[in-house]
């Protein structure tokens, strides 16, 4: 009886970590083959660490946090309610590194990251489930868009949120804000056309609402080139602890059985 009694408490714990395990590789270990190969097949069960995204995120915007997906990065940072098919970190990696017209500022990180394993061959499941946030320009276009509108309506109060662009084509401030500000006004000009239809498919409140207010009371937008938040986990993040937990719980379960079993034995 002791040793049934011992073998499915030991059996349980056993079972208990193992659906804790994820799909991290394990400590001291190489990195996966799927960073560096992602065509491998056996990438087409993969789930890149939440650790290399978000680095890659916080790695672009610590220099250039003006970037729009560094202002995704703020919003959904800001608040843990926001659509996860917007806020995945992947998603958000994605946005930064999908832009070419901001390459400049983007590649270093990228070509050594995203672009690595989430090439056009990858296998990895998230890369196509969790693609860049739909519709959103580059810094670059956001830029010209804000220059243009403030160059024919300088009185319009939100000119005043972003300079013009300096000698590498951007303002360096908070463009998405800036661009989102002018184009609530005064939807039909004529620089407004991507950022109404961005809205129009997202509906993503913090891109797109007048009254919107993060939880901490800001408007969920970057503050400043000097901003850079740790990217959002969470909810947002693409591990899967809850059927870990599930399984772990399960486990448990089957132990006390055995246990009041053995012990009426």
């Amino acid at each position: 009886m002791r040793s049934t009694l011992l073998l499915a408490v030991a059996s349980a714990f056993i079972a208990s970590a193992s659906a804790h395990e994820g799909p991290h590789d394990p400590p001291g270990t190489a990195p996966s083959v799927c960073l560096a190969t992602p065509t491998d097949a056996s990438c087409s069960t993969y789930s890149l660490p939440n650790a290399t995204i978000t680095t890659a995120i916080n790695d672009i915007c610590k220099t250039s946090s003006f970037l729009p997906g560094c202002s995704l990065n703020t919003a959904c940072t800001a608040d843990s309610t926001l659509p996860a098919a917007n806020c995945a970190p992947l998603t958000i990696l994605a946005t930064l590194c999908s832009a070419t017209d901001d390459a400049a500022l983007t590649t270093e990180v990228c070509a050594k990251t995203y672009s690595v394993f989430c090439g056009a061959s990858s296998l990895i499941p998230a890369c196509k489930s969790q693609p860049a946030f739909p519709g959103l320009p580059s810094g670059k276009a956001i830029t010209g868009a804000i220059y243009s509108v403030c160059q024919e309506m300088p009185g319009m109060s939100d000119c005043k949120i972003c300079p013009g662009p300096d000698a590498t084509g951007y303002s360096k401030c908070d463009e998405v804000k800036a661009w989102q500000g002018l184009c609530l006004d005064m939807p039909d000009m004529k620089q407004c056309p991507p950022y109404n239809t961005m809205c129009t498919n997202t509906k993503f409140a913090p891109f797109c609402s007048k009254t919107y207010k993060a939880p901490n009371g800001g408007n969920g937008t970057a503050t400043g080139s000097g901003s850079t938040p740790t990217p959002t986990g969470g909810d947002h993040s693409n591990h899967n602890n809850g059927a870990g937990a599930v399984a772990a719980s399960m486990a448990l379960v089957s132990a006390f059985a055995a246990v009041a079993v053995a012990l009426a034995l």
